[in-house]
Formats: structure tokens, C-alpha cells, sequence
């Protein structure tokens, strides 16, 4: 069984970064990957997460003003 992971696809590279920070020092484990073409062309990277802490990393995009584009259960 393949692992289950999501990911946070952004509209500039600038919030992907700050996705990562941010996450980091809350403790999340977080990695920044390509963006799959399948998914978007959006600004080329991705922030990759558990699916249990989806609505944790929501609440932290949030309020750190975050934005972005989509999240995706892969």
C-alpha cells in the first residue's frame, strides 16, 4: 500500500516558503516537492504533510495570513 500524503500547492514561491518556516516551528513535519503537472502549474512547488494534520496546517495557514491554492489527499 502506497504511503497517503497531502499536498499544499501555493500561488507564489514566497508563501511556499513561509509554509515551510512556519509548519517547522510548530513542530509539523513538512517538505517542499515539485508541484505534479497533473495538479497544477501553479508556482512550482508544494508543501508535503500528513493527512492528519490537515485541518491543523489549515488553521496555522490561517492565521499567518498563508495563502494558498489548493490541498490534495495523494
Amino acid at each position: 500500500m502506497k504511503d497517503i500524503y497531502c499536498l499544499m500547492t501555493f500561488y507564489s514561491l514566497s508563501f511556499a516558503v513561509k509554509f515551510e518556516k512556519v509548519l517547522k516551528e510548530k513542530g509539523i513535519t513538512v517538505k517542499l516537492i515539485p508541484v505534479p503537472r497533473k495538479i497544477s502549474s501553479s508556482c512550482g512547488l508544494s508543501g508535503r504533510f500528513n493527512p492528519e494534520e490537515k485541518e491543523k496546517v489549515i488553521q496555522i495557514c490561517k492565521d499567518n495570513m498563508i495563502e494558498y491554492e489548493g490541498i490534495y489527499e495523494i
